[in-house]
């Protein structure tokens, strides 16, 4: 019968870890799409500000409609600047993440491969002792032949 690998809980563990670490970067990827989406958005806004600025100043608005325009636009670029920053720092966490999933991937494979390696250790010894219990067997048949031989 062959040993139990040792190390299984330790087998385990790991492909738990791999797995959280799997769902973590999966999750700041996510958060980095929304950081994207959200940075796209705010550009697309303020290309609609700018064109309706455009538009006003060909038909004419007063003074203090301007400064609103312009007020906006300046809190546009202002959240623009900002919204890009965290893009980035979402990119940089993704980044981290995937960095410590591979590490996890890593060590589960390490250890499968010790695993693997202890089962063809385990496997080689149940065929020495099988291939002991047959030429046990042949030779037992062999001496009766030749005992009932004489």
């Amino acid at each position: 019968m062959a040993k139990p690998f040792r190390l299984k809980p330790l087998v385990n563990l790991a492909e738990e870890r791999s797995e959280e670490a799997a769902q973590i970067l999966a999750k700041l990827r996510l958060a980095w799409q929304q950081a994207e989406s959200k940075l796209e958005q705010l550009k697309s806004y303020l290309e609609e500000y700018r064109r309706r600025l455009q538009e006003h100043t060909q038909t004419g608005f007063t003074m203090n409609q301007w400064r609103d325009f312009q007020a906006f636009i300046g809190k546009l670029e202002g959240a623009i600047q900002a919204q890009s920053e965290e893009v980035e720092r979402c990119r940089q966490r993704w980044e981290v993440g995937q960095v410590n999933w591979q590490a996890r991937e890593r060590e589960v494979k390490a250890y499968k491969t010790l695993e693997q390696r202890h089962d063809a250790a385990e496997r080689k010894l149940e065929e020495r002792q099988d291939q002991r219990v047959q030429d046990e067997f042949a030779g037992q048949l062999h001496r009766r032949r030749d005992a009932e031989s004489e």
